[in-house]
């Protein structure tokens, strides 16, 4: 074997593995991929969950809405989740009565209650609008003369008030088919500010939603309207009923309760434009109330008082009085389980609707489950017969006359026309 030289260089040789010198890669970086939102819930406390709820709510409302309408449309979201909560109500006691009859030559027709129960505001059959201070009994009259077309004011019977607040109206209709707006706030002898002409029939009912954009009237012409109160203008008519509409009333937005001659109660779901109906009466609705955005319940000429729910087309619970209690109006504690009627023979009843036994009776096996309606106090006699029922917070407010809102079938000359006032107190549970 030769000798090599140190000096030279000697090729590689094919069995010895070749080193060369390389640049070390960069460490490699791992991208933090977001948990799925299960697992995120999953891992949130309570406290954080709501932060994040919040986050997407408002970012949701500032996509859609400019800057200042948020905070206007935060607020309506609050008060439509209060709607939505129940009480149950308890203890329910009423005060020593105070009737005012020094404003309405003829029967009172309807009562309807501000917010803060400081003030009422009737109707009646001498075609005026009568505005009451609840604590001092002090009146305000708003014109109103039969025939008399140029007064200022109705020229026929009222039948209904309503008071749109955010829009500092009071909205008033009657027998000559007209919807009158007037300022809650004018001294007395105001004419009204406006007027709405469309039904061919009576107008027995107005309602208005919480926020005061929107208007609805029923009528004996079997329609059901709906107006804008910006552009003053009727935007849809409903129909359903085959005969006169005699009631209304309506809680959730866009969701009135009708009760007309037809023996029907009708809840109408106007964005979808139907409507249910219930149909357990023997004669024709007087009444009807909404309790809380499930249940709401009708009095009819039979004598019966039925409570309805959209789920069921059987009543949830009934009350019977018999044939020769007509029930002339209804008025239920909004979110709660009673309510208030009225007969022709001048008897104001209480009723609370709930599960379990009556009061002073021994719970069976089938009582806990069971929803029955029991009356929670004696019946208070009223001079005169109950044509419509307000109530507020601290009081009752009822609109007596002697004889029914919508004919003279029960006339009685000894009882007396006016607006009765009853204080009121309960426990929410």
């Amino acid at each position: 074997m030769a000798r090599q030289s140190r000096g030279v260089p000697q090729p590689p040789s094919p069995w010895m593995p070749t080193w060369t010198r390389t640049t070390r890669p960069p460490p490699t970086t791992w991208a933090v991929r977001p948990l799925p939102p299960r697992t995120r819930s999953f891992f949130e406390t309570p406290d954080e969950k709501r932060v994040r709820l919040a986050k997407e709510y408002l970012g949701k409302l500032g996509a859609e809405k400019p800057g200042e309408d948020i905070q206007q449309q935060l607020s309506r979201d609050v008060n439509d989740q209060a709607k939505r909560t129940k009480v149950i109500v308890e203890d329910v006691k009423l005060g020593e009565q105070r009737i005012h009859k020094q404003g309405h030559r003829f029967a009172v027709t309807c009562v309807c209650l501000s917010s803060d129960d400081t003030t009422a505001y009737t109707g009646g059959k001498d075609c005026t609008v009568v505005r009451w201070d609840v604590e001092t009994g002090k009146k305000a009259v708003f014109p109103g003369s039969r025939n008399r077309f140029d007064c200022g004011g109705h020229f026929e019977q009222v039948l209904s008030v309503c008071l749109i607040e955010p829009r500092s109206l009071l909205a008033s209709v009657g027998v000559d088919r007209v919807v009158r707006f007037w300022d809650h706030r004018a001294p007395h002898r105001s004419t009204c500010q406006d007027t709405l002409s469309g039904h061919t029939g009576s107008i027995t009912g107005v309602v208005a939603e919480a926020d005061g954009s929107q208007l609805y009237t029923s009528s004996m012409d079997k329609s059901l309207k709906l107006w804008d109160l910006r552009t003053k203008r009727c935007v849809d008519t409903l129909f359903g009923h085959v005969s006169g509409i005699g009631c209304m009333d309506m809680f959730t937005k866009g969701r009135p309760v009708t009760g007309g001659t037809d023996k029907t109660v009708r809840l109408w779901k106007v964005d979808k434009e139907t409507h249910l109906m219930f149909n357990r009466h023997a004669y024709a609705v007087d009444a009807v109330t909404v309790a809380d955005q499930d249940r709401f319940l009708s009095g009819s000429q039979d004598g019966n008082i039925h409570l309805w729910s959209h789920a069921s087309k059987k009543p949830l619970a009934t009350a019977a009085l018999g044939a020769n209690h007509w029930i002339t109006a209804l008025s239920a504690v909004r979110r709660g389980n009673v309510v208030f009627g009225g007969t022709v023979d001048g008897k104001l009843r209480c009723w609370r609707f709930g599960r379990g036994p009556a009061v002073g009776e021994e719970q069976t096996p089938g009582d806990k489950g069971l929803l029955r309606m029991t009356e929670v106090m004696e019946p208070v006699s009223v001079p005169g017969c109950i044509n419509a029922i307000a109530v507020g917070r601290k009081v009752v407010a009822c609109a007596v006359g002697k004889e029914h809102r919508l004919g003279r079938w029960y006339y009685d000359r000894s009882q007396k026309n006016g607006l009765l006032l009853m204080p009121l107190s309960y426990h929410e549970g």
